[in-house]
């Protein structure tokens, strides 16, 4: 008996569900997804491109800016009466926390402590530098206790000493102006409590030797100390 011949791809007699299919090429898959999603990816670059131009953009504008307010602030940086107006147009910027503080500073060495107060308040609520806001805030305390506030400034200056948050530099510091309120109040035994705070704190620091210097003035049953005015110099530490 003849067999038939085998039935291939091309043979008439061939099933077309079995038939093998070519896969199609990576160059004609890349080519289908590119002419279905070229718009999207269009959009997505321009997209890109236009927050890498915005943000180029801002970062030079800030620059420039910076540079603007650097040099407006080294051109009235000594004259004080237009320190204010630089500091209220410039509100949040570090310099403006700068600007209020030399302003404070003017006031303080003149006796004006009613007004070195607020001053030396919105330096340290503009100013970034953690020393120099505690300058500030010490500066603020002190007028007020030197001014008509006595008070108010020994609440304050209690608050800094107390205040883990800070520099121990300006917690010594308010400990020990306390301790010259104390020592002018003929309190002896108040000085050397915080005297022994100030050890605590900081006990290698300026602060703590000076304390130990007021403590040497104590006599064994009174206190004979200046009035605390000199021992609140916080500029110099002198």
């Amino acid at each position: 008996m003849s067999q038939l011949p085998p039935t291939t791809p091309d043979s008439p007699h061939a099933d077309a569900a079995t038939a093998p299919v070519a896969a199609p090429s990576f160059e004609v898959i890349v080519h289908a997804f590119w002419a279905k999603n070229r718009k999207f990816i269009f959009g997505i670059c321009a997209a890109a491109l236009v927050a890498i131009v915005v943000r180029e953009g801002w970062q030079y504008f800030a620059a420039q800016h910076e540079a603007e307010v650097q040099a407006e602030y080294a051109r009235i940086a000594e004259q004080p009466t237009r320190l204010a107006a630089f500091a209220a147009a410039h509100a949040g910027h570090a310099l403006a926390g700068v600007a209020y503080l030399k302003l404070a500073d003017d006031k303080f060495s003149a006796g004006d402590f009613t007004g070195a107060a607020p001053a030396y308040a919105q330096a340290a609520s503009q100013l970034k530098n953690a020393a120099l806001v505690g300058r500030a805030q010490l500066g603020a305390a002190i007028s007020q206790f030197s001014g008509a506030d006595k008070t108010a400034g020994e609440a304050a200056l209690k608050k800094l000493s107390a205040d883990a948050t800070l520099l121990k530099s300006v917690r010594a510091e308010a400990t020990y102006h306390l301790a010259s309120i104390a020592a002018a109040a003929g309190q002896a035994v108040e000085v050397k409590q915080l005297a022994e705070q100030i050890s605590q704190i900081e006990a290698a620091g300026a602060w703590a030797q000076r304390a130990t210097m007021l403590l040497s003035t104590l006599p064994a049953d009174t206190l004979a100390v200046s009035a605390p005015a000199a021992g609140l110099n916080f500029k110099t530490g002198k």
